[in-house]
């Protein structure tokens, strides 16, 4: 019966093309920092796996240097500078703090990294992880801390909520600018729960959410100051602040976007360091926020300043300072959209039409010259 075969040829046809689109999504998916990490020699230290840094920088192409004696390591090239500090978990990833979740050790003369750490902070960092083909990072979900009867810090008569919005707003419009489509979770003084932040950011298929706030010293003290930007903590590791470890370290929905989140807290951090001369870079950390937790696309959590702090005051409380914070989110986010977007596939050039010399078309004729 041809009817018959002909329908059975067509839904083989589409099982296949499915298929294709499956092996092309798992490719993406096993192509990303995991495979680097995966050739390296792992060896067993405490009770964890390390890679010996020496071996992951070779991997790369990157120079290794290590005076002996020394307690800093380092791995570059002409555009990369990894520096690491025995027994510490801060490093400097092209000048630029980021926390570890475990400290960097010495073992048998030689320094190492635990495994996690290579596959979740330094892979997604060298290599960030290329987006899906075609898909295009075009809608951010702007989160202003706190609202309503939530004021979060407080600095006199000062509280976070009011500041956040302001700089929500100012993002916003500097995202706008730049071509992105923007949500926010709030646009007045109102209470809005945690986990409905997260909820308005998946109904509105947001690409990215990046939640805003300010510190401030607990005990009212000025010394602390800087900015800092939070990345979800991959499972089964400690977070920066241990506060927000509560309970199991189990895999959370954030965690689905592990490499993006550090990459996308990564390039905040870094724009927001170098357009705010003078602060002090506090790095990307790793906390169990709870709109981290449940966040169905990378995101982050940005802590522009210390309300407490003199210096910090200036961005925070004045207009310049405002704006300046607000093009430093807007151009952080546009970096990470240059380093994960895949560049658009050219079109192959359409084939030219002959036609004899004493014979016109409409169709030859430019559409400026039918206007």
């Amino acid at each position: 019966m041809p009817g018959l075969k002909a329908k059975s040829a067509a839904r083989t046809i589409t099982r296949l093309k499915a298929l294709g689109h499956v092996v092309t999504l798992i490719t993406w998916l096993l192509a990303g920092p995991a495979l680097h990490a995966a050739s390296l020699t792992e060896y067993r230290v405490g009770g964890q796996n390390y890679i010996r840094l020496v071996d992951w920088a070779r991997l790369h192409g990157l120079r290794y240097s290590r005076t002996t004696g020394s307690r800093e390591a380092h791995a570059r090239d002409n555009d990369t500078h990894v520096a690491v500090q025995i027994d510490a978990s801060r490093i400097e990833f092209n000048e630029i703090a980021v926390w570890l979740s475990s400290p960097v050790l010495l073992a048998d003369g030689q320094v190492v990294v635990s495994s996690l750490d290579v596959r979740g902070v330094l892979d997604p960092l060298l290599h960030p992880r290329k987006a899906i083909p075609g898909r295009r990072i075009k809608t951010v979900c702007l989160d202003p801390g706190h609202g309503g009867k939530a004021p979060g810090q407080k600095s006199g008569s000062r509280l976070e909520k009011t500041y956040t919005l302001a700089l929500a707003e100012e993002v916003r419009s500097r995202l706008i600018k730049a071509g992105f489509n923007v949500v926010m979770t709030r646009r007045s003084d109102e209470f809005v729960d945690l986990p409905e932040r997260n909820a308005i950011a998946s109904r509105f298929q947001a690409d990215l959410f990046v939640s805003l706030h300010y510190n401030a010293s607990p005990d009212g003290g000025s010394e602390a100051g800087g900015v800092e930007v939070y990345a979800m903590t991959p499972a089964g590791t400690r977070s920066t602040n241990i506060s927000n470890d509560i309970g199991p370290l189990h895999a959370w929905a954030g965690n689905e976007f592990d490499a993006d989140n550090v990459q996308l807290a990564y390039q905040l951090q870094r724009s927001l360091v170098q357009r705010l001369s003078g602060t002090q870079d506090r790095g990307v950390r790793r906390a169990r926020f709870i709109v981290l937790r449940l966040a169905e696309m990378p995101a982050v959590l940005i802590e522009a300043g210390f309300m407490s702090n003199p210096g910090d005051a200036r961005w925070i409380y004045s207009d310049t300072g405002r704006k300046r914070t607000a093009q430093a989110i807007a151009d952080g986010i546009s970096a990470y959209k240059r380093a994960v977007e895949r560049p658009p596939t050219p079109n192959p050039p359409s084939p030219q039409r002959t036609t004899s010399s004493n014979s016109s078309s409409s169709s030859d004729v430019p559409d400026s010259a039918r206007n």
